[in-house]
C-alpha cells in the first residue's frame, strides 16, 4: 500500500500490528474516502495519536484507511465517532444513534402501513353477504368513550385501525410510518411495535376517561404521538454524555435531546388530518398518546443502557403487537 508521510506517524513495534480503524467505526465500513480519511487524520493530529494514513490498492476495495497501534485504537475511535457525533445535523442526530443497523424495522413498518391502507379500502365497501356495511366498522370500532368506560375496551385498540377518509389515513401511514420505523431502529422491531401499539391504546383509554361521553375518535394518530413519545423518552439514554460531568449540565442535556423529537410530534399536529370520528382534530388523543409514549421510551432507553438489547428477540412481542387487534375486531364483532 502507498503510505502518505504524516506529521504524526509512529513505526510498528514489538508491542503489536497496525490496526485500521474504518472497521471499527459505527458503520463499520472497509475504507473512507479522501475527504473523510484527512478529516478525521485532524481529528487524531489535534488529540495528538499516533497513526498512518495510507491508501489501499484497487485489488484492495480501494479508498482510503487509517491505522493506529492496537493500544490507542479504542481511543482513536472514541475521538473520531465524538467528531461524526458533534458534525452530525442536529435534528437527525437526535432522532438517529450512528450505531443503529440502517434497515432495521423497515420491511416491518412498509408491511404495517401497507396493510393500514388496506383496510382503510376494506371499511369503505359493503358485504351484504354478511349483514356488514362500511358504517358498520366505526360503529362497532371507534373509541367511543361511554362505550370503553361501559367495559368494550377492545375499542381503545380497534379505533387505531379505522381512519376517517384516505387523506388522515395516507398521512398516518407516511409520516407515523417514519417514526414507528425511527422507533424500531432505536428500540428494536418487535419490542417498538408493542410499544407503539400499547401506548396509542393507553392514550385511547385516557383520552375516554378525561373526555367521557359523548366523544368519539377513529385514527392510528394516537399510536403515531406514542411513537414520538417514545422517541423522545429513549433518545436521552442513548448519548454519550460524559458521567463526571456536573449534574446541571447532564440534565439540560437531555432536556434539549428530549426536544427534538418532541417537536417533531407537536408538528404532526397540524399535518395528521382529523381524528375524531365526527372529522375534527382530536388532540387529547394525540397528547395522551405522546405521554403514554413516554415512559415506554424512558423504560426501553435505560435498558439499553445498561445492555439489555431487544434486537434479535422480535418474534414473541411482534406476534403480540400484530394479533392483538385481531383479537379486539373478534371481540367487537362478537359484541356486536
Amino acid at each position: 500500500m502507498e503510505e502518505e508521510p504524516r506529521s504524526m506517524s509512529a513505526k510498528p513495534g514489538p508491542h503489536g500490528e497496525w490496526m485500521e480503524i474504518p472497521p471499527h467505526l459505527p458503520q463499520g465500513r472497509r475504507s473512507l474516502s479522501r475527504a473523510e480519511a484527512r478529516r478525521f487524520e485532524l481529528v487524531l493530529l489535534s488529540r495528538e495519536v499516533p497513526h498512518r494514513i495510507k491508501r489501499l490498492r484497487p485489488d484492495e476495495g480501494g479508498g482510503w484507511t487509517i491505522m493506529v497501534r492496537p493500544g490507542l485504537l479504542e481511543t482513536a475511535v472514541d475521538e473520531i465517532e465524538s467528531y461524526i457525533e458533534e458534525n452530525r445535523p442536529r435534528l437527525f442526530r437526535s432522532l438517529v444513534d450512528p450505531d443503529l443497523p440502517p434497515k432495521t424495522g423497515a420491511q416491518a413498518t412498509v408491511a404495517v402501513m401497507f396493510c393500514l391502507l388496506m383496510f382503510h379500502a376494506l371499511t369503505l365497501r359493503a358485504f351484504p353477504d354478511f349483514d356488514l356495511y362500511a358504517g358498520d366498522w366505526t360503529r362497532l370500532g371507534s373509541a367511543d368513550a361511554a362505550r370503553i368506560l361501559g367495559g368494550q375496551w377492545w375499542r381503545a385498540v380497534t379505533a387505531l385501525t379505522l381512519h376517517g377518509d384516505w387523506a388522515h389515513v395516507t398521512a398516518n401511514a407516511l409520516i407515523g410510518g417514519t417514526l414507528c420505523w425511527l422507533c424500531c431502529r432505536r428500540i428494536g422491531t418487535g419490542a417498538a411495535w408493542l410499544g407503539v401499539v400499547l401506548g396509542g391504546t393507553a392514550g385511547n383509554f385516557v383520552n375516554a376517561y378525561v373526555l367521557g361521553a359523548p366523544h368519539d375518535a377513529v385514527g392510528f394518530s394516537t399510536a403515531v404521538f406514542a411513537a414520538a413519545g417514545m422517541l423522545s423518552g429513549a433518545r436521552p439514554f442513548a448519548e454519550r454524555a460524559d458521567p463526571d460531568s456536573p449534574f446541571p449540565e447532564r440534565f439540560g442535556r437531555l432536556l434539549r435531546e428530549a426536544f427534538v423529537p418532541l417537536a417533531a410530534g407537536l408538528g404532526l399536529l397540524a399535518m395528521l388530518g382529523s381524528g375524531n370520528a365526527d372529522g375534527r382534530t382530536d388532540l387529547g388523543a394525540h397528547l395522551f398518546g405522546f405521554a403514554c409514549g413516554l415512559p415506554l421510551g424512558i423504560l426501553a432507553g435505560w435498558l439499553r443502557r445498561r445492555g439489555i438489547r431487544f434486537e434479535g428477540h422480535d418474534l414473541l412481542p411482534g406476534t403480540v403487537a400484530f394479533a392483538l387487534p385481531a383479537l379486539c375486531w373478534y371481540l367487537a364483532f362478537t359484541a356486536g
